[in-house]
């Protein structure tokens, strides 16, 4: 849906520019720093998106609890310490439950967490054990497509 949205907002600029009468070169010079500044704009719109399907899934992964909070942070790689991780940037009260990411919960990290998998998305949630037992699974997760669930609220 973003490629698509960006591809039209792009087709406009064009249009829109050369209608003014400008010549080639300042066309040109204009078109390329609008179609920089939209490429920013889809890739901020993109970071969005999987920030809140990444939300979606931690909270999910504390359903059991009635008052939890949750804080996502980009996995670094499929090697980290998940609650090292949410020590080091949060503070000891917060604990790693898992990973949130796209796809089974048994399977790599090949999209997005904001994804249009089965239409719908598919995403998972991978406890903090299983993850970090089976880092070969998880080798292409990393800040672009997973984010670890630290909350006070997951057991130590």
């Amino acid at each position: 849906m973003l490629k698509k949205m960006s591809i039209g907002i792009i087709q406009f600029c064009f249009f829109t520019i050369s209608a003014t009468g400008f010549s080639n070169d300042k066309v040109i010079a204009v078109q390329q720093a609008q179609i920089s500044e939209l490429k920013q704009q889809v890739v901020q719109l993109q970071k969005s998106a999987n920030t809140a399907a990444a939300n979606a899934v931690c909270y999910s992964a504390l359903a059991s609890t009635s008052n939890h909070s949750v804080i996502l942070l980009p996995l670094p790689n499929n090697k980290t310490n998940l609650d090292d991780e949410c020590h080091k940037v949060i503070n000891g009260g917060w604990h790693a439950g898992g990973v949130a990411k796209s796809r089974y919960f048994t399977q790599n990290c090949e999209t997005t967490v904001s994804n249009e998998l089965y239409i719908g998305g598919y995403t998972s949630f991978v406890t903090e054990a299983y993850f970090e037992g089976n880092p070969n699974l998880f080798t292409d997760c990393n800040t672009t497509n997973a984010y670890i669930c630290c909350s006070p609220e997951f057991p130590n």
